[in-house]
């Protein structure tokens, strides 16, 4: 039987950066005395360019410059990684059961190539994976299906062989328009009706989208209970 490569998201997926950025982002509002606004972060997941500067401006509404509450959220979410990024629950097992089992690995991040591959390594899955691929290496992020062509490519795969998991709504649309077989683990946002209207495979945990996905046997799951 032919095993499927497996192309994996990282942020929000394999490691819990992203409730680290909102921890910090939540810390940095209430620094300069602004409302929490949790809404703003979790409508710039997923978003890469124009639009989320333009987002997190406007929730400042002229109180400050922009670049000035970016440098202190930059300050504190670099403390914060400077003591360890967790991993998300399932990771580790997952990526070591596949990569165990003969499945050509690979993630594909639009954080950046050098930041993920540090991140990955501290988190002691980084030698996991044949490649990774980060943002820097593609001309158009997410929602684009193009980095998991470049990471499909990278396999020596097909795509439309591959099952990837990811986490948000952009990562999941970037997926499911490369044609890899899509499995969401939704970490901060439930996927919407609109999302869901994809038909992809979504799940409470990776282990489950896993077996969902037909890479692990039902056993792992009840051995897991």
């Amino acid at each position: 039987m032919t095993l499927s490569p497996v192309i994996f998201d990282m942020d929000g997926l394999l490691l819990d950066t992203k409730r680290l950025c909102l921890q910090s982002f939540v810390e940095t509002r209430r620094h300069f005395s602004l409302p929490d606004n949790l809404d703003t972060f979790l409508k710039c997941i997923g978003l890469r360019g124009a639009e989320p500067v333009r987002i997190i401006r406007e929730s400042l509404n002229g109180a400050m410059e922009l670049d000035v509450f970016n440098d202190e959220w930059g300050r504190r979410i670099d403390a914060r990684y400077a003591q360890g990024v967790p991993v998300k629950p399932g990771a580790l097992e997952l990526v070591q059961l596949l990569d165990h089992n003969g499945h050509s690995l690979a993630v594909a991040t639009s954080t950046q190539t050098a930041d993920a591959r540090q991140r990955l390594q501290a988190a002691q899955l980084l030698h996991h994976f044949e490649f990774v691929i980060g943002g820097d290496q593609v001309s158009r992020p997410k929602p684009d299906p193009e980095i998991f062509h470049k990471a499909a490519a990278e396999l020596g795969v097909n795509v439309q062989d591959c099952v990837a998991f990811e986490d948000s709504e952009t990562g999941v649309r970037s997926a499911h328009a490369s044609g890899a077989k899509t499995v969401q683990i939704p970490d901060l946002i439930q996927p919407s009706m609109a999302l869901r209207a994809l038909g992809h495979i979504i799940a409470p945990g990776l282990i489950e989208g896993a077996v969902t996905a037909g890479l692990l046997s039902l056993d792992i799951l009840e051995a897991r209970r």
